[in-house]
């Protein structure tokens, strides 16, 4: 009896595993249409009809591909509505109100904090963590200030900037920073190697200047890390601020310096190698030069040394 038993049962639930696999779930699709057309909701084909350009520029996007055919979650199955809300009365007045809908255009009635917490709504973490209070916030920033949905040259990039590059997107406030770029001395951006963001995080952070580092002298020692220290002997200017120095977005004069080598160090030591020399028998005092006019043709570890005779920085 068992051995007859035993292999029915077993056909019997290979039977229902089987009809369960390919039976079809209970049809919710009107049921959802319904639910969306109490709450105002259109549906993302009624958008289509008469926006078809701009539907057509948002599939090519990274976000248009995710909302438009892989939404994860239900709010991001509503498309379009998803982030400009209900669009039942706008469609209904054959585009004549907006009453309800979030715009984002710049002369767009809706506050620009209403538009940036939809934005807020996904983007939230990691590098937006401090947009709060953070000075492009306070300044009343938009985020389509910088980063196109789906209209604009920098669509197709992962960021969606409003134009093509990083740089071109911060050049429309920070005229003067990026074409100090274009000075002798510069970071590597023309050549591609690092951009804006490679040192500012726009979205806000605990520094100022959105630096991501705690500091200017921290954020530069993540890629100039051998002029860390510690050192036996340390320079003071180099522990206080890098900045001291240098000028980070581009100078006319070698490594980034804020000015000639000598004329730099002399806003510190003013008096040091007084040369003395004669002229028609009378001597003469020329202050504060030697030969080749930089202080660093001897002094060359400027940043610190730990040579047991470095305490004058010397090579």
């Amino acid at each position: 009896m068992r051995r007859i038993l035993i292999p029915a049962l077993t056909l019997v639930y290979l039977g229902v595993i089987f009809l369960l696999c390919f039976s079809k779930g209970p049809a919710k699709g009107e049921d959802e249409k319904a639910e969306r057309a109490k709450e105002g909701y259109t549906g993302v084909e009624s958008c289509q009809t008469c926006h078809f350009q701009v539907y057509e520029q948002l599939t090519k996007t990274t976000m248009g591909t995710l909302f438009l055919k892989h939404p994860p979650t239900a709010d991001e199955k509503l498309g379009c509505e998803t982030c400009h809300g209900p669009g039942t009365d706008h469609v209904d007045s054959g585009g004549k109100t907006f009453e309800g809908m979030v715009r984002f255009t710049k002369e767009s009635p809706t506050p620009i904090s209403v538009r940036n917490d939809v934005c807020l709504n996904c983007h939230q973490k990691r590098e937006r963590l401090f947009w709060a209070g953070s000075a492009h916030e306070t300044e009343g920033l938009a985020c389509t200030s910088c980063h196109a949905v789906h209209t604009g040259p920098g669509i197709t990039v992962r960021a969606q900037l409003a134009n093509i590059t990083v740089g071109d997107t911060c050049l429309t406030c920070h005229k003067e920073q990026v074409r100090a770029e274009l000075q002798f001395s510069h970071h590597p951006l023309r050549e591609g190697k690092m951009d804006c963001a490679s040192c500012h995080n726009p979205h806000g952070t605990t520094s100022a200047k959105l630096v991501k580092g705690l500091s200017n002298k921290e954020l530069c020692f993540n890629c100039h890390a051998q002029y860390r220290g510690p050192f036996v002997f340390q320079h003071p200017p180099v522990i206080e601020d890098c900045f001291n120095c240098h000028k980070p977005h581009g100078s006319a004069y070698p490594s980034l310096l804020k000015s000639p080598p000598i004329r730099l160090c002399r806003e510190c030591h003013i008096t040091y190698h007084n040369v003395n020399f004669t002229v028609g028998g009378q001597p003469q005092t020329r202050v504060n030069m030697m030969a080749g006019g930089g202080c660093i043709n001897c002094h060359r570890s400027i940043h610190g040394s730990n040579n047991v005779n470095g305490n004058l920085f010397s090579r």
